[in-house]
């Protein structure tokens, strides 16, 4: 809120009237200070030049500042907004138009009454009682809809790939989209701000994303408006569709979570839950809440580790688990978690977090993720349980008992149990397998006369740093699980953790990989892919741009139409017409190919027909400095001109080419087609290059024939008004050499790069020597017609610029 003062000279004496104007002028001082110091974007500052600096100075400080600074080579916190900033202040200087109007107002609009001149805000005025501001007075400029708060948030391209994809089959994520002068995400950041501070430490992932400067995460998501706030779980996106309150924020939070995290465990079914620990081969935890909602805190932990560990929620206070209260001594009016693992009558281990702090719980589940003796199902278990030796005196063992999974040899392992509880140490790790489900690995430790024996034998290994090599130890008479297995098992291992130095084992071999036992049938897994891909489909397409979703839409209604075609030519049509046309047109094959011929030139005569006069040839203009503006700078919003780079000797040979290639889309009015000659106009194009912004760069600066670098044949499809374009690289010969030949030249001795290749004037070049060289001139273009295709389709990548460079 302004305040605004009111001095009615009629009713004041003249010291209450010179009072006002003091407290009037005290106000506008103030309003003026406070404009002054709101000043906080100079583009000047942000590329560290001064306001007489040339084109060439600011675009020298650009992309020295940008390689500097762009977040993919920049591990600075800050890197992602420093780049910001840097390309804004490039966009603004780049373009003597809004440098004029910066320069003067403050601002690249030309609006007057902005931040860089305060003092023009507002107008003066006459008397004390007959005084006004300016409507722009009240016009109060937003200078970014992100607040602070969301900086450290900041996701790019890369990294939401690299590191957001990967971590979210452990950790949900909450990401909101937002843009710079966004009045609704102004709206939304209060509750925002408070769901990030209750939710983050519950360990959900945070993340931000500015629309205006990342558009291709934005397209790989499928977010085309903001605000918006999408989850991503297990790789994949959800939509948040309904109005941005806290509870609705938790309740999409909380359908994120797959249902089936925690079991509801009762009186009825807690032995039963606690009991199946062989079937899955994890630890069950059981975690006491008083509530009837399960909290979400416990949720993300059974999603982070619900690979190792099986939960199941015991809500207190309520008849139908005083039975397990009773049973294991809990109390009802405090949050517990607790560990069983082989022995379902005592835990392990049990916790009761105070506050209930993530990390703590963290550090409680991760100390418990193993039974005391877990089976080995799979090669990610062996790795994790028997780690590799990471240096000569490391000593870390692996003792594994090789049993059948039978039920008469239950005592044995009981036995071996036992004997791991109590010898349990760091540097030891107690295992045991099936050699009916993982036979090839247990045939590789023992020898061949024990390998079909049903007498249990234990194995002390240790991994070698070269890849499946294992050192071993056989343990002599196999293992019966009476006292004197027991105490032979302890001297071994009492011997191998005395020793000093080496241990040396007498066997060593390398093991093939364990089957993954829990992995589901090949059918399963494809029919569940099936399932998900289509439940993502139908959840995306609401929200999806449906000039985006046309393609495939047009492909499925193709496919049933199809499809419907050839049922109604199979269910009506009449096999001995059939056979009568097959007998006929193998008796008039000649008068049959003539047929085919004139159809084909009727087709290709009604299609030209069909095309309107101006549409039956293709118009391909040079670009130069008179026609720069019209057809690129100031194109029409959704118009592309397609471009094709050439040279004086290989011009016509590919605009031949190229207008044979992009003929039949020459129906599409929102085309225009024309040539670059590299020969004029190399530097634009150099330029246009490497200002790309985009984490896999076009060229790379360091190689050495960067600034050499052929790029005949190339085709730009130059998006004037949204400033971005594709590119169409030819795949043909990449040597010097064979460019030249390409190029309809000689190589001439003592040439180094390809630029020289290209050079047209020197008299040491020569002409095109046969029709050959014209024939692979123009097979750069080869497949030219199909990328043309897929640039209607909106699916070829795009590269963004922040201006287009100036054509001289």
């Amino acid at each position: 809120m302004w305040p605004f003062i009111v001095c009615e000279s009629k009713l004041m004496a003249g010291l209450q009237l010179a009072s006002c104007g003091r407290l009037l002028v005290f106000f506008v001082l103030l309003l003026n200070t406070a404009l002054h110091h709101g000043i906080e974007f100079d583009p000047y500052r942000s590329l560290g030049v001064s306001q007489t600096a040339t084109q060439a100075e600011i675009k020298k400080a650009y992309k020295q500042l940008a390689r500097e600074w762009h977040p993919d080579k920049n591990k600075d916190p800050k890197a992602e907004e420093q780049f910001i900033q840097i390309s804004k202040a490039y966009e603004i200087l780049s373009n003597e138009e809004k440098r004029s109007n910066f320069d003067r107002y403050g601002n690249p609009d030309g609006q007057p009454g902005n931040l860089h001149h305060p003092q023009q805000h507002f107008r003066s005025f006459h008397k004390y009682d007959s005084f006004f501001f300016d409507d722009s007075f009240f016009q109060f400029q937003f200078n970014s809809a992100r607040d602070s708060f969301d900086d450290k948030y900041l996701l790019h391209f890369s990294q939401y790939v690299n590191e957001v994809v990967p971590d979210s089959y452990n950790k949900p994520y909450l990401i909101k989209v937002t843009s710079d002068w966004c009045f609704n995400c102004v709206q939304i950041e209060p509750i925002w701000k408070e769901m990030v501070q209750e939710l983050e430490p519950l360990g959900l992932g945070i993340g931000v994303i500015d629309s205006g400067y990342e558009r291709r995460l934005l397209n790989h998501i499928g977010v085309y408006q903001h605000p918006a706030i999408v989850g991503v779980i297990n790789g994949r996106v959800t939509f948040f569709k309904t109005t941005v309150v806290r509870e609705n924020l938790r309740r999409f939070v909380d359908n994120l979570l797959p249902s089936k995290l925690l079991e509801q465990v009762t009186n009825n079914n807690y032995v039963h839950f606690l009991s199946s620990w062989e079937q899955d081969n994890k630890p069950r935890a059981l975690m006491f809440h008083q509530k009837s909602m399960v909290p979400l805190l416990y949720k993300l932990i059974a999603f982070q580790f619900k690979d190792y560990v099986k939960f199941g929620a015991v809500q207190t206070g309520i008849e139908l688990t005083d039975e397990i209260l009773t049973h294991y001594s809990i109390s009802g009016y405090t949050s517990t978690i607790m560990i069983f693992k082989e022995n379902v009558d005592k835990a392990v281990d049990s916790i009761q977090p105070k506050g209930m702090k993530k990390q703590i719980i963290d550090d409680f589940i991760s100390g418990n993720k193993f039974l005391l003796v877990p089976r080995l199902t799979s090669q990610k278990l062996f790795e994790e349980l028997c780690p590799l030796k990471q240096y000569r005196r490391q000593r870390r063992y692996c003792v594994m008992l090789i049993i059948q999974k039978k039920d008469e040899l239950q005592a044995p392992y009981h036995s071996f149990v036992s004997f791991a509880s109590v010898n349990m140490k760091e540097s030891m790790k107690f295992v045991y397998i099936y050699p009916e489900l993982q036979q090839a690995f247990v045939n590789a430790l023992l020898p061949p006369a024990l390998q079909n024996s049903p007498v249990p034998n234990v194995v002390i290994l240790q991994r070698s740093s070269t890849h499946g090599k294992v050192f071993y130890k056989l343990l002599e008479n196999g293992w019966n699980g009476n006292e004197e297995d027991k105490m032979l098992l302890f001297n071994e291992l009492t011997q191998l953790v005395g020793m000093e130095g080496h241990t040396i084992f007498p066997h060593d071999v390398v093991l093939p990989q364990l089957n993954d036992e829990f992995a589901p049938m090949f059918l399963l897994r494809w029919m569940n892919a099936i399932i998900d891909y289509a439940s993502q489909i139908w959840a995306s397409g609401f929200t999806q741009n449906w000039k985006e979703m046309m393609p495939l839409i047009s492909l499925l209604f193709s496919v049933v139409f199809i499809l419907f075609g050839a049922f109604i030519i199979q269910a009506f049509g009449e096999p001995s017409d059939l056979e009568s046309r097959s007998e006929s047109e193998k008796e008039q094959e000649p008068a049959t190919d003539k047929i085919q011929e004139t159809k084909k030139q009727q087709i290709n005569t009604s299609r030209n027909l069909s095309r309107s006069p101006e549409q039956n040839f293709v118009e391909v203009t040079e670009l130069t400095y008179i026609n720069y503006n019209s057809n690129l700078v100031r194109l029409m919003p959704g118009n592309i001109n397609v471009l094709v780079v050439v040279t004086d000797t290989t011009k016509d040979a590919l605009i031949q080419k190229f207008a044979h290639e992009v003929y039949p889309v020459t129906w599409n009015k929102s085309l225009h087609f024309s040539f670059l000659n590299l020969s004029k106009h190399r530097g634009w194009l150099v330029d246009l290059l490497e200002f790309a912004q985009d984490p896999a760069p076009i060229s790379s600066p360091q190689d050495e024939s960067y600034h050499t670098q052929n790029y005949i044949g190339f085709v730009l499809a130059l998006n004037g008004h949204r400033k971005y374009f594709c590119l169409f690289k030819p795949e043909l010969c990449n040597g010097t050499e064979n460019r030249s030949v390409l190029n309809g030249l000689e190589p001439t001795p003592g040439r180094k790069g390809p630029d020289d290749a290209m050079e047209t004037d020197s008299p040491h070049q020569s002409k095109p020597s046969s029709n050959l060289s014209v024939k692979r001139t123009k097979q750069l273009l080869n497949g030219l017609n199909l990328w043309m295709d897929r640039l209607l389709e909106g699916i070829l990548q795009r590269y963004y610029v922040p201006c287009w460079p100036e054509l001289h």
